[in-house]
């Protein structure tokens, strides 16, 4: 990953396999992107994966959140670098606070991490979930932004997986 990271092309669509317990080095390209960026969590609240993340000693300072769980699990924190979601999960205010949070950062948003697909299924099925993919990368190249997938190859149906690896010009295993 990190000789792929070395020599990271200006545009690109990445795909990274990371289960569970090795999803956090999958940030580990945070180190690769001097640029801003936007990170969706379906995974986690927004306030744990940032202190995590500082934890590793990855760079967050340009990075913002767009939060999918905390709202639905009641946490009571919110950080200024983060957008929430208000329950229940829904593609359709997902995709308006992407086009929001994208569009407030402008230019310099060069990156957005969704972490992490599989995790659309705990709300959606395959039928809904593969056009979504479709939506979402079309958006993303209309706006210049590079998307980072990932997910747990193990936990995808094998028509989102075809998907991703159709989609994807990258496609690393941390």
């Amino acid at each position: 990953m990190q000789q792929f990271l070395s020599q990271l092309p200006q545009r690109f669509t990445l795909g990274v396999h990371a289960p569970y317990e090795r999803r956090l080095k999958a940030y580990s390209l945070l180190h690769r992107l001097p640029y801003a960026g936007v990170c969706v969590t379906l995974h986690r609240p927004s306030h744990n994966l940032l202190d995590l993340l500082k934890k590793e000693g990855l760079p967050t300072e340009k990075l913002y959140f767009i939060d999918a769980i905390s709202k639905q699990i009641q946490s009571g924190f919110e950080m200024d670098n983060a957008s929430y979601l208000l329950p229940p999960f829904d593609l359709g205010r997902l995709d308006k606070a992407m086009q929001h949070v994208l569009q407030q950062h402008g230019v310099g948003t060069k990156f957005l991490i969704f972490d992490s697909v599989h995790d659309l299924f705990h709300f959606y099925d395959e039928k809904t979930i593969l056009p979504f993919l479709d939506y979402f990368l079309d958006h993303m190249r209309r706006l210049h932004v590079n998307p980072i997938f990932l997910y747990d190859k193990t936990k995808l149906t094998r028509r989102v997986m075809k998907r991703l690896q159709l989609y994807c010009n990258h496609l690393l295993e941390v």
